[in-house]
């Protein structure tokens, strides 16, 4: 009798998880678990209870591997290191599209897996780009085919909402960690989010209630965010924190989604809502390949409202 093949799962970050997690309950893999930070929270809601093993346990254990990738963590990064030293595959799914090679890079020092996993087809032309001499594999994006199935459920549940939601990103901490300065960019999360709260009116004069969903990695977001109790826009709109555990519900209850350049924007646009981004900077470079979503820059300076 063939002993069933174990697939081992190393994940840190929330994006790189939600793929993941979704791949493995289509596919309904035998996996072993390595997860660390907002990983975590997102396997346990989709998978249940899960046990979780050290990296090594998990690399000896398993006939090959399966990564996200991280930015706030040397986790997969880790995995691709000792899985070298053990002989065993290592398939890294982007979920992205920006920084795909700063992502295989700690102290100046490369480290590439055997095979690279991407979602769609304008990943797959950077990924060639980027790593030419790699293996890249078109996998149909495993969490927008969990979405469409979500979608299905709610066509007609008749939805009245008339809110923005605006997905916040860990811009500083990112920048800081790959580059020293918090504001390489030329403006930070904080940046993105007083410019779409001074232009909301531009972008829709109906909208009354705002909802600030915080990216898993950030800590004390209310904290983080304080400015907002002494914003002029607290006198003309109902701000609060999302308390939602799931994206979805945030993104079903509004009829605009923002932010600057986050995954949770193009997941938007599977729901068939506005989106934009509201980078402040007119030249800044923009990571999502999706000409459905608008520029807040660009309404600002238009002649309609």
């Amino acid at each position: 009798m063939c002993r069933e093949r174990a697939i081992g799962i190393v994940c840190h970050d929330a994006g790189g998880a939600e793929i993941i997690s979704s791949y493995i309950l289509q596919e309904g893999l035998t996996a072993r678990f390595c997860l660390e930070g907002p990983a975590v929270k997102v396997f346990e809601r989709k998978l249940g209870a899960i046990k979780r093993e050290a990296l090594l346990k998990v690399i000896s254990s398993s006939d090959s591997l399966l990564c996200g990738t991280s930015w706030e963590s040397d986790l997969e990064w880790n995995s691709i290191k000792e899985a070298n030293k053990q002989g065993k595959k290592v398939i890294s799914f982007l979920d992205h599209w920006v920084n795909y090679q700063e992502r295989f890079v700690r102290n100046d020092l490369t480290l590439l897996p055997d095979e690279i996993w991407v979602g769609d087809v304008h990943a797959k032309v950077i990924a060639k780009n980027c790593f030419p001499n790699l293996k890249i594999k078109l996998v149909e994006n495993p969490y927008f085919s969990e979405i469409t199935k979500i979608l299905n459920k709610f066509k007609s549940s008749n939805l009245k909402n008339n809110g923005a939601l605006y997905v916040c990103e860990n811009i500083s901490d990112h920048m800081y960690l790959q580059h020293g300065d918090v504001n390489y960019l030329g403006y930070t999360e904080h940046d993105s989010l007083k410019f779409f709260l001074e232009n909301l009116e531009k972008i829709d004069k109906n909208i009354k209630t705002i909802i600030i969903r915080p990216h898993p990695s950030e800590i004390n977001p209310e904290v983080k965010y304080s400015w907002i109790k002494q914003h002029s826009s607290r006198f003309y709109y109902d701000i609060y924190f999302s308390k939602e555990d799931s994206l979805f519900q945030d993104i079903l209850d509004c009829k605009i989604v923002v932010g600057a350049e986050s995954m949770a924007m193009v997941i938007a646009l599977q729901f068939e809502r506005r989106v934009i981004s509201s980078i402040p900077l007119v030249q800044s470079y923009f990571s999502l390949p999706f000409d459905e979503i608008e520029h807040l820059h660009k309404i600002v300076n238009s002649d309609y409202v």
